[in-house]
Formats: C-alpha cells, structure tokens, sequence
C-alpha cells in the first residue's frame, strides 16, 4: 500500500484533518509539513482520503 500526499494541494499546518481524524496515527508534522510517519500502521479505511477538504491525500493499494 502507497499513501500519497500532494504537497501541491495539501494545506499542511493550516489543515490537518487527516492528521487529527486518522485511528491509526499515520501522521504526523515536520517543521509545519505533513508527513507518513507510521505507514505500517495504515489499515486502509481511507478516512484521511475522504477527510481532505484539497483531495490532497490518495491510497494505491
């Protein structure tokens, strides 16, 4: 499984829905960035896909 952030889109610091909404505390920040921290922990619900209000955040399986 691949997690992908568009870095593009993503509002990093100044969003962090994903980071707050996802149960297996996937994410987390570096200096004020968005990062995968715990990709193993990453079950697939894709609530951090459906939780991003830029479409910033994909999963390929």
């Amino acid at each position: 499984m691949i997690i992908n952030i568009n870095y593009e889109d993503c509002r990093g610091i100044d969003c962090l829905d994903c980071l707050d909404i996802c149960p297996m505390n996937v994410f987390d920040t570096v200096d004020d960035v968005l990062i995968i921290k715990k990709l193993d922990n990453c079950c697939g619900c894709q609530v951090c896909v459906d939780v991003c209000p830029n479409n910033a955040i994909s999963i390929e399986y």
